[in-house]
């Protein structure tokens, strides 16, 4: 690469990256693992409440608003995937980088991916305007106007803050990539402060401000995304995260661009698959009863989210420590951090499930008052919980493979997981069996029981490790 002719290698020593963040390369792995995962679990936790302030406010409309925000977070979370699998790549590339000590080569991968971001997200955020209307019709979502009419208003509204949420996980990832798990976590605490400060003033109006209803639900998070995405540029910029832009006579570099892409694209159809998988037990629960199983189904993710953003979490740092260890040569920290990781997550975890068997009817009474949505809540979480382990277990396995740049056999096990076993079992339970929306629930924790075993069979193959990035 000519970039690479006109500049040296520069050394990354372990003094210059512990004022980035955490030592992935030479601290001790238990602490180590904790204190880079602690602030990310944080940060997830936090960007969740993203979702639930939107949930608690529009509740207040009724059960077709709670649906229409369900649905909405899985189409968004699909319209995501479109970027997020570039930041990943770009992410698993700087960690390489910085693994093998060349600084240099990091800041440049860095710069490509935010500009390209920058770009893309701008066109995609248009195109997918252009198409909001066709593509809620294509769910069959027009079958009942209410819930139609709620989704599409309040994903029109969010469509323009795709920009800096794309951004914002693009420097975040990158960031992350560095050791740095503390300035994500600030960035995402204050648009969610500014969320939560506009949604009620936006939905319910306040003074000279009219009421929006949805609209001003999607306008509060929008606005709160776009402002995200500026303090991240201004954070990077400054040099405060560690890393530094080199825009100097700066032009795109399409086989760098080209080298993420072949990274993230399997992690983008990886997380495609999550969510076709997602949307199709929506379809399949919508069957029973649009208002009341597709809203019970919302309020048993938004438990499983809480539960699981730990497992994002230590799954993201052990994803990280593979990539920069396995650039500086130290296979042994790897499977370290992989062990560290299932052990503190299965103790975590067993005390999450327990919780969220106990308490789901009185999660439930924070959104809503009607007693079916409750009771239907209330069962989901006591198959679901279940299956909480067997997650954790299995996300770990996978990102582990996917921090060593094998992004594709990360995606083929979670595809045939989750596409292969969960939605045809889910389908065949509920449709065939005396079992109805409960077998779509017992068809989620069986998929994860499936991930756990495939992926650790991977893991234990180790040809991942020779992946050239």
């Amino acid at each position: 690469m000519e970039h690479t002719e006109q500049t040296k290698q520069s050394k990354i020593s372990t003094s210059t990256i512990s004022k980035m963040g955490v030592d992935l390369l030479h601290g001790p792995i238990d602490s180590t693992l904790r204190t880079f995962a602690i602030p990310m679990a944080f940060s997830f936790l936090v960007n969740m409440l993203y979702s639930w302030i939107d949930t608690y406010f529009v509740s207040r409309i009724g059960s077709a608003a709670i649906a229409a925000i369900g649905v909405s977070e899985q189409l968004g979370f699909l319209i995501f995937n479109f970027g997020s699998g570039f930041a990943i790549g770009t992410g698993i590339i700087v960690a390489r980088r910085i693994g093998e000590g060349n600084k240099d080569e990091a800041n440049y991968t860095a710069t490509q991916g935010i500009v390209t971001m920058l770009v893309f997200s701008s066109l995609l955020a248009i195109v997918l305007g252009i198409f909001l209307p066709s593509t809620l019709q294509l769910l069959g979502l027009d079958k009942d106007p209410e819930v139609y009419n709620f989704t599409k208003v309040y994903l029109f509204a969010l469509l323009f803050g795709v920009p800096g949420n794309f951004v914002t996980f693009q420097i975040n990832a990158i960031v992350r990539s560095s050791g740095n798990s503390v300035y994500p976590m600030i960035i995402l605490l204050l648009t969610t402060v500014i969320n939560a400060i506009l949604a009620p003033i936006l939905i319910f109006g306040y003074g000279p401000i009219s009421a929006m209803g949805m609209m001003g639900a999607g306008i509060a998070t929008a606005a709160a995304q776009l402002i995200g995405g500026v303090i991240s540029l201004s954070l990077i910029l400054t040099g405060k995260s560690g890393l530094h832009l080199v825009f100097d006579k700066f032009r795109f570099d399409f086989p760098l661009i080209i080298r993420i892409v072949k990274q993230g694209i399997w992690s983008s159809l990886q997380m495609f698959a999550v969510s076709v998988s997602r949307i199709s037990l929506f379809k399949i629960a919508a069957i029973f009863d649009p208002k009341i199983i597709v809203a019970a189904y919302t309020l048993g993710l938004k438990v499983d989210l809480f539960a699981f953003m730990s497992v994002f979490a230590f799954g993201i740092a052990v994803e990280t420590a593979t990539g920069q260890n396995l650039g500086a040569k130290n296979y042994n920290r790897i499977f370290a951090f992989h062990k560290s990781a299932v052990k503190q997550l299965t103790i975590l975890l067993s005390i999450l499930a327990i919780i969220a068997f106990l308490v789901g009817e009185q999660f439930a009474l924070i959104f809503t008052k009607d007693p079916a949505i409750i009771d239907a809540t209330v069962k989901y979480l006591h198959i679901a919980c279940f299956g909480y382990i067997f997650f954790a277990f299995g996300f770990v396995n996978i990102r582990v493979i996917s921090g060593a740049g094998a992004t594709m056999r990360s995606m083929i096990i979670v595809a045939s997981t989750l596409i292969g076993v969960q939605v045809p079992t889910a389908y065949a339970l509920s449709h065939f069996t005396p079992l109805r929306e409960t077998g779509i629930w017992i068809g989620v924790v069986i998929s994860y029981i499936a991930l756990t075993i495939v992926g650790y069979q991977q893991l234990k193959g180790k040809s991942w490790l020779k992946t050239a990035i």
